[in-house]
Parts: structure tokens; C-alpha cells; sequence
């Protein structure tokens, strides 16, 4: 018997009913637009649910919530609030990881039922790039509810990159003294726009914690790492640079 009364936790949900060929799994759906499906974790005290807007992969969700459950040890209780599991694999799909929010981040059911959500994990289908494991509870839910469109199945990746800059030729600057969350194709823009700026920089920061500062000075445009390996580069390449750093 498990220490928590799921059924009853999950009862009153639309539609609700278990999975046949899946032990300790539920489905339900509000609406035609969204499918809910979620399963017990390997301690059986907690929920991995996935939400899927829009066409739904039985396949893939299934199979990304039985590898969850097997991995849940590596997240469950662990204060993390966003991280990959990476290596997954599903025939015919584009994703090599399973995200996992964390109640705080996803609040599924924080309104209506606050008791399950706070044993609830959200999982949605995920790219290894796209989460460092270090994000703060409010960047994790900046990043899951703002930009990685997690209840949609074709999504394309949204690499994990953070950014500042200040452009003397464009005036155009980031806010405060942090490195903000962007997208690559912003952080090429950027690095693009360094040329003929002069005194101007462009700073970022990828899945892996690493920095590197592009600046274009004397009318030559170099790029620093951690401080060091000062080298020049034309903006084309430090472009690519920027693409394959955040990517990798």
C-alpha cells in the first residue's frame, strides 16, 4: 500500500482513469487540446506527470515516464529544480533527454490541489543542452514556463545560454550587472553588431558554467575565456563560436 492515497488525490480530474499496461499510471484529459499522463516515482511517493498540448505520442510519453520513474532517485528530494536526464532515446524522436521541473517551478496543481503538487514532478521531452541543473528556482521557472515550451512534442531546442553586452554603436546594452537568459540567435546578433563598435563587449555563459567575453578593441575583435586564451577572430567565426559554445 503505498504511504500516499494517490487515487484519491487524482480523483475529480477530468477523465481520469489508470493506464492498463502500466503499473501505477493515470490519464486524463480537461479539454481535446491537452492529454495529462503521470506515474508513481520509484519510491512510490511521489508523481512524474507529463502534459502534452496539442498532438499527443502515447509512445514516447510512456516511455519517458518509465525511465524517469527508474532515474527518479537522482531528483526526487534533491532540492534541484530543473535538470536533464540525459541519454534518453525514443525511435523517431529528436529528444536525448527528460526534463524534470520540480513542484515550485511547474505548479500543476498548485490551485486547485496544492497537496499533489507538492509531490508532483513535471517531465516533458528535453535537449541535453537546453539545462545546466544549477538554475536558481526563479530562473528554472523562467525557463520552463517562458521559454522552453514544455507540453509541445515538436518542439526544437532552446540552448541554455545567458548573455550581457554593451554596444557603443548601436546603444543598445543589457540591464543590471548580470548575465541574462537569451537565445542563440540573439547572442549571434550581438556578436555580429561587435564590429566597428569600438570599447563594446558581448559576455556569455553556457550550460557548463563557462564564460567568454568578446570584445572589439583597437579595431581588432578578440574573445577571453575564464580570463585567459585571449586570441582575435574575425565576427564570422566568433559567431560560430557562439552557436557550436551553447550547442555542445
Amino acid at each position: 500500500m503505498w504511504a500516499i492515497d494517490f487515487n484519491s488525490l487524482l480523483s475529480g480530474l477530468p477523465g481520469v482513469a489508470p493506464l492498463s499496461d502500466m503499473e501505477a499510471a493515470w490519464r486524463w484529459s480537461p479539454n481535446p487540446m491537452f492529454t495529462f499522463t503521470a506515474a508513481l516515482s520509484a519510491d512510490r511517493e511521489h508523481l512524474l506527470q507529463v502534459n502534452v498540448r496539442g498532438a499527443n505520442d502515447e509512445s514516447l510519453v510512456r516511455e519517458m515516464l518509465a525511465s524517469a520513474r527508474e532515474r527518479s532517485p537522482e531528483f526526487v528530494g534533491t532540492g534541484v529544480q530543473l535538470c536533464a536526464l540525459e541519454g534518453f532515446r525514443h525511435e523517431g524522436s529528436p529528444f536525448d533527454a527528460v526534463g524534470v521541473a520540480a513542484p515550485k517551478v511547474h505548479g500543476c496543481h498548485a490551485t486547485e490541489k496544492p497537496e499533489l503538487n507538492a509531490v508532483t514532478y513535471a517531465l516533458f521531452p528535453a535537449y541535453r543542452t537546453e539545462i545546466s541543473g544549477r538554475e536558481t528556482e526563479e530562473e528554472a521557472w523562467g525557463r520552463f514556463r517562458k521559454m522552453l515550451r514544455p507540453t509541445k512534442l515538436d518542439r526544437v531546442p532552446v540552448p541554455f545560454v545567458k548573455m550581457r553586452y554593451d554596444n557603443t554603436r548601436t546603444l543598445s546594452h543589457s540591464t543590471g550587472s548580470g548575465r541574462g537568459f537569451t537565445q542563440v540567435a540573439a547572442l549571434q546578433r550581438e556578436l555580429g553588431l561587435l564590429e566597428g563598435a569600438e570599447g563594446s563587449f558581448v559576455e556569455w555563459e553556457n550550460r557548463h558554467g563557462q564564460v567568454r567575453r568578446a570584445e572589439w578593441v583597437d579595431g581588432v575583435c578578440s574573445v577571453t575565456s575564464g580570463g585567459q586564451e585571449r586570441r582575435e577572430m574575425t565576427v564570422a567565426e566568433l559567431q560560430e563560436l557562439g552557436r557550436t559554445d551553447v550547442e555542445s
